[in-house]
């Protein structure tokens, strides 16, 4: 049994990955080019934690990307860049989701900032 994925016409938005390598001279961040990634889905609601005294941002976007219909469909890593709406947004965490039944990736979520 498969989890049945969203229609294409969900999936309207695209994005330029620049991949994290490392840091270089003075500990400034180095990327690789972009590589720009179609058919995926962003969800622009932030979400805030409240440690008691302030007010901390966890993430201001996910974007949502499926096996089989994001094209390409990169290995994230954390501290890379996606660009959209005009930004470049930080990617603070990679979810993988699985099919429930096999040991097979379903959709990916970036959390970004």
């Amino acid at each position: 049994m498969r989890l049945p994925k969203p229609p294409m016409e969900m999936l309207n938005e695209t994005i330029v990955y620049l991949e994290y390598i490392g840091e270089g001279d003075y500990n400034k961040r180095e990327y690789a080019g972009g590589v720009t990634i179609e058919h995926v889905r962003i969800d622009r609601s932030s979400k805030y934690s409240w440690n008691g005294k302030n007010k901390e941002i966890q993430y201001k976007a996910v974007v949502l990307c499926y096996q089989g219909l994001t094209v390409p469909l990169p290995n994230f890593r954390e501290q890379s860049i996606l660009r959209f709406d005009g930004k470049e947004h930080v990617i603070v965490n990679v979810i993988q989701n699985k099919e429930p039944f096999k040991d097979v990736l379903y959709s990916v979520e970036l959390e970004v900032i």
